[in-house]
């Protein structure tokens, strides 16, 4: 991110690069409470469109090189990335006995660090062969298709209860 705003909406400020991280992670943060108040599948269907519209207007503000737009998009996708994750993991957890969280929680981790990791050490090795611009407008690809897979795919928990169980 630093290089991306260095490069492509030229500041080298502190405060500026401070400013868009905070931006991305306090909304992240902020819009994991927001992510409540439906069901699980349609709040995961609701926070990756947001995250999507945020990685437009990411795109959009890379283009036209304007700070705002970029500053504001970053605030909307980490909304969407705090909603969408929210509701994810209360899907999960949904009838969980509390001795089974920790697992649940080690392999949310692992997928979300490794979700994070591979595509940064992959964007770094293309940083060589493509700018800035093509390698934000390639993340905006994978959250395309993550948002149309979560739109699509995304279920809400079952219940097991003595009427399911004879229903099937």
């Amino acid at each position: 991110m630093p290089a991306l705003v260095e490069d492509q909406l030229h500041t080298r400020s502190p405060l500026i690069l401070g400013v868009v991280f905070a931006a991305y992670m306090a909304s992240s943060g902020l819009g994991a409470p927001l992510g409540g108040w439906f069901t699980s599948a349609a709040d995961q269907r609701t926070g990756m469109i947001i995250f999507l519209a945020g990685w437009i207007g990411i795109i959009e503000a890379i283009a036209t090189g304007t700070l705002v737009l970029f500053i504001a998009a970053t605030i909307v996708a980490g909304a969407g990335q705090g909603i969408a994750i929210s509701a994810a993991t209360r899907g999960l957890l949904h009838d969980s006995a509390l001795a089974d969280r920790a697992p649940i929680f080690s392999a949310i981790y692992l997928l979300c660090y490794s979700g994070a990791a591979f595509p940064s050490l992959t964007s770094g090795e293309l940083s060589n062969t493509f700018s800035l611009p093509q390698i934000s407008l390639g993340y905006g690809g994978l959250a395309l298709v993550a948002t149309l897979v979560i739109v699509l795919a995304a279920r809400n928990p079952h219940t097991n209860t003595i009427g399911n169980l004879n229903a099937g």
